[in-house]
């Protein structure tokens, strides 16, 4: 039994990856690394305003902090994604758009990028939910702690995964591994602090709103 995370992507969005990764395999010799990283830019935004964008109209703090912390990491997206991309020429670009293929799945006319999640973590957060619905404070913070680990394997398997495959040099690398850290750990420490500062209640519709995204394969 395996746990997956689908996370929609645009018809149009979908289309246009469909026509790069094509194009790419057949050896295209216009340079597609523009538009394949505003591409993946795209899919990227749509996938962080999924997860992201309740949780941060949910939060009512005066100075809009998470809105703020979610503007920064698809603004940070949306310039160091298609940067990356251009260093590569076409032959380069190819595993990477292909596992990433391999990763989409259509569902009743809807494409979805989708990704694994450990059962065992999986389950934590399930049960964490379940005992929030009962309106259980105590279990805010252990339920946002399994979420962001399941974020955490999401930027895993979309992002770190493909950047391992175009083997960056070990300045560009060094480079991409500072902005994943630092924008990523500025979305979980504002997870973090919305634990303690939401009661189960409050949290619950969040929550609620993310396990849509959660398929039990066995189902």
């Amino acid at each position: 039994m395996t746990y997956n995370i689908s996370l929609k992507i645009q018809p149009e969005t979908h289309r246009r990856f469909e026509d790069l990764h094509q194009r790419l395999n057949q050896g295209d010799s216009a340079n597609l690394a523009k538009p394949l990283g505003e591409n993946l830019a795209d899919i990227a935004c749509e996938i962080i305003d999924q997860v992201f964008g309740d949780i941060a109209k949910m939060s009512k703090s005066g100075d809009g902090e998470s809105e703020k912390i979610i503007q920064h990491i698809i603004e940070t997206t949306r310039k160091y994604m298609p940067w990356s991309v251009s260093f590569f020429g076409n032959d380069r670009l190819v595993p990477m758009v292909n596992y990433l293929r391999e990763l989409t799945v259509e569902k009743e006319g809807q494409f979805y990028m989708t990704y694994p999640v450990d059962y065992s973590l999986a389950n934590e957060l399930l049960s964490h939910v379940g005992k929030m619905r009962d309106g259980n404070n105590a279990f805010v913070s252990p339920a946002l702690k399994a979420f962001t680990e399941v974020v955490d394997q999401g930027v895993t398997h979309l992002i770190r995964e493909p950047k391992k495959m175009l083997k960056f040099n070990v300045v560009v690398d060094k480079t991409l591994n500072g902005v994943i850290h630092v924008t990523t750990q500025l979305g979980y420490k504002r997870f973090d602090k919305l634990g303690k500062v939401y009661d189960a209640n409050s949290m619950s519709g969040y929550f609620e709103h993310f396990l849509v995204f959660l398929n039990n394969e066995q189902k």
